[in-house]
């Protein structure tokens, strides 16, 4: 009452009510804003701010820990107790956090900022007798946001209900995942022959002695001082029980570490008052801690001078509380399982965490990323770049890889339409803060996305002319992409130069998806969700510039849009410019459909079943390459003779066998088969898209020219050259697509017909037509698919 009024005085005669945490962890200095109404749950805001102090208890070389990031975020209390939830908990019912995705866009804030929260509640549930509200935040400095939390869940729960508590129980299929996962080994650059360690040593590295816990080895001599743990009070680790770097499902680590807790310790009196709990805040910091240990214990700093242990930016990291922590619990145990570790632009490490009070998992947190970030760059400025999702892409925070070329310039006249903040929100925030307020009717539904993570493709918009819902005229924009110089479809290629024709493409049609949505299309249905789709389309290479580092301008038309029934069908040009020359151009179409509409999609063949000509040629003499198989390894590219001939790695490989005829096929000339069986896991589902996940049929693409490569190794068609190296070809592919390929599905499979091979100025040139099936049923054909082989 003395904070909200007199109408609210009836709470305080509770035992218990919503509080936010009291000193040392009240980490809010003002509310500036708030917009709700006493006894209606509907959806409210709160902001508030946060100064950090100078000389902080909890800071380390002036930077706060990711705890106080993220805690200080904690007004959804105040908002929810603002709203008069303790008048229906009378008490009886207690506060408690269920689920939340974390996302760093940039480094962690230091003292003497201002942390500033934008929260929103947005909507309520019941679940049995326990209320549930969901909620986000985005937490900016000055202008700029560094970090953002979505899919937050609380709820308020009776002692009971916390006391029978289940805990995270992981799936079958989680386990099983875990089980088949592909062991990898990362040697470590240092070696420490301890494997278990006590919280003096973890103190030491707190100190930024990392020798004094893991042994002379790790001397930096002056390198790296603030490669530093949090400080004696906010050490979340009491000892590591063991430490294995090739442990775990993946081959890349795993650690056992423990806390012990007593009723007395400054994290429980103080959250909350009269309902002591350990803040889940907390419990990640220990994460964090442990993760940044297992980064000095491999030696990764020995490949920086003067890093920081900072965030993967743009990596959602996901959180799940499913248990309480309160005092009498003895000690909380962390089980932690590292699942890649990468060196650039800087070394860093992803892991998922388990953290257990006895044998019960309370807190679950997924893909934990931690990298050693250079303060300064080697010109002594401060470096633009970071590790941003999914790990092998340079992001740049001011938008700029190199000095400006003439189109550069020339784009710097232009109009602002969207900006990299903008088309987040359109791939995994809030659409209509890229779009407009016509698109508040989306929020908190399934809506068109933008690929995100390895998969957004685009950088910034221009200059969109047209009006909204006006289709009688064509509609036009610019976008521009920057590409990176080491981004992962370079490095993953098997030439360092070559831009993958996947990756090509998406390119070319993403910003005709932003068009699509922008021209508000989906906006003729909109009590309806629509999905939308790629159906048709075709691309000329006109030339193939070396894309490294370089700015891709996309002139997009919006030519013709169809409605009918619940489908809205459009058509759309677009034309790739580098350096201010056209070197890819084409036509395509896109469409929106209902979830039954593409459920119940009968293919290419009118639903009637029509298999892979290997199927109805069995007597024909097939090479067998199977993933793991000795003869598949060799085109890998275990070749050191021809370093650049060799089958895609990583996520750009999208086979697990690979069946190959000679001269087979409907033309004589060669045929190619190729399976894969689905993983709801594989990495292009959560880019493509968001809420709506479906395998781009770009990749289906890239499959079939990994196949057509198996075809051109196994035949010895590189033979002709000192240094053989694939090569693009300057002609035109189309596509056509009625199906799609969704987690739910068992497997694709895929065949190619080569149609010609013959020798052209200096270029070995194979042409084929190819189909894909999902399952049983034909989905893709692609025309005139070609691929070059030249000198290197």
């Amino acid at each position: 009452a003395n904070v909200f009024g007199a109408e609210y005085a009836e709470i305080d005669s509770y035992r218990r009510c919503v509080r936010l945490p009291m000193e040392p962890y009240l980490l809010v200095s003002r509310v500036t804003q708030i917009e709700g109404k006493l006894g209606e749950f509907k959806p409210s805001t709160i902001t508030t701010e946060y100064d950090i102090p100078n000389n902080a208890w909890y800071t380390t070389d002036g930077q706060i820990p990711w705890a106080v990031a993220v805690e200080s975020g904690q007004c959804d209390l105040m908002l929810i107790s603002y709203l008069g939830i303790d008048f229906q908990c009378k008490g009886e019912q207690v506060y408690r956090l269920l689920d939340c995705t974390l996302t760093y866009l940039d480094d962690m804030p230091l003292e003497g900022q201002t942390l500033r929260y934008e929260i929103s509640i947005n909507s309520f549930a019941k679940h049995d007798q326990n209320l549930l509200f969901f909620f986000n935040y985005e937490c900016f400095v000055g202008s700029k946001m560094v970090l953002r939390m979505d899919g937050g869940c609380a709820g308020f729960f009776s002692d009971e209900d916390l006391a029978h508590g289940r805990g995270v129980i992981h799936t079958a299929q989680e386990q099983e995942l875990k089980q088949n996962a592909e062991k990898i080994l990362f040697p470590a650059l240092l070696h420490c022959p301890k494997t278990s360690f006590t919280r003096q040593e973890l103190l030491e590295i707190s100190n930024g002695n990392p020798s004094g816990c893991f042994g002379p080895e790790y001397n930096q001599h002056g390198r790296n001082p603030s490669l530093k743990n949090a400080p004696d009070q906010f050490l979340m680790s009491d000892r590591v029980l063991s430490v294995e770097p090739q442990g775990g499902a993946y081959g890349l680590g795993y650690i056992v570490a423990e806390k012990d807790l007593a009723p007395d310790d400054w994290y429980f009196p103080c959250h909350f008052k009269d309902d002591p709990v350990m803040a889940g805040s907390l419990m990640a910091e220990g994460c964090v801690q442990l993760l940044q240990f297992f980064l000095l214990h491999l030696g990764l700093q020995t490949l920086v001078e003067d890093a920081t242990f900072q965030p993967i930016h743009d990596l959602p990291q996901i959180v799940r509380c499913r248990g309480q922590v309160i005092p009498g619990d003895p000690k909380i145990t962390y089980h932690v399982e590292v699942k890649e570790i990468g060196l650039k632009p800087f070394p860093y490490a992803i892991a998922d965490i388990d953290i257990l009070v006895g044998e019960r998992i309370v807190v679950d947190f997924r893909d934990l990323g931690v990298q050693l970030a250079e303060k300064t760059d080697s010109t002594g400025g401060a470096s633009p770049l970071r590790v941003a999702k999914n790990q092998r892409t340079a992001y740049s925070s001011t938008g700029a890889l190199k000095a400006q070329s003439p189109i550069q310039a020339a784009a710097v006249k232009r109009e602002l339409f969207a900006d990299e903040q903008m088309i987040w929100e359109f791939a995994l925030g809030d659409v209509a803060k890229c779009f407009g307020s016509d698109f508040d009717v989306y929020r908190n539904r399934p809506m068109q996305r933008n690929p995100n993570g390895d998969l957004q493709l685009i950088s910034r918009v221009y200059d969109f002319h047209g009006k909204r819902m006006k289709f009688e005229k064509p509609m036009t924009i610019v976008s521009e992409y920057d590409v990176p110089e080491d981004a992962w479809f370079f490095l993953e290629n098997s030439h360092p130069a070559l831009m993958p024709y996947s990756v090509l493409m998406e390119i070319a049609l993403q910003p005709c998806g932003f068009i699509s949505t922008q021209s508000g299309a989906i906006l003729t249905y909109p009590e309806i969700d629509l999905h939308y789709r790629n159906l048709d389309g075709n691309g000329t290479l006109l030339s193939c510039p070396d894309l490294r580092g370089k700015k891709i301008v996309n002139e997009v038309e919006l030519l013709s849009t169809v409605a009918s029934g619940n489908t809205i069908i459009q058509t759309h040009h677009f034309s790739l410019s580098c350096d201010g020359k056209i070197f890819y151009k084409g036509d395509t179409v896109f469409g929106y459909f209902t979830h039954d509409a593409l459920a119940t999609q009968v293919g290419l063949d009118s639903g009637k079943k029509v298999l892979p000509w290997i199927n109805e040629n069995t007597a024909e003499k097939t090479i067998l390459l199977e993933l793991n198989s000795a003869e598949f390894h060799q085109l890998l590219g275990e070749d050191p003779e021809n370093p650049y001939f060799h089958l895609c790695a990583g996520q750009l490989s999208f086979s697990d066998e690979i069946r190959l005829v000679p001269e087979g096929g409907k033309y004589g000339k060669g045929y190619a088969y190729a399976r894969k069986e689905v993983n709801p896991q594989d990495w292009f589902f959560p880019c493509h898209f968001h809420e709506d996940p479906v395998m781009p049929g770009s990749l289906g693409l890239e499959a079939i020219i990994q196949a057509l490569q198996a075809f051109a190794l196994q035949k010895g068609l590189g033979a002709s050259f000192r240094n053989p190296r694939f090569t693009p070809v300057m002609t035109k592919v189309m596509w056509k697509y009625r199906g799609q390929i969704v987690p739910q599905n068992k497997f694709m499979q895929l065949e190619l017909h080569v149609k010609n091979i013959e020798e052209k100025d200096g270029q070995l040139i194979i042409s084929a037509d190819a189909n894909l099936w999902r399952e049983e049923l034909r989905i893709y054909e692609i025309l005139d698919i070609v691929l070059g082989i030249s000198e290197a």
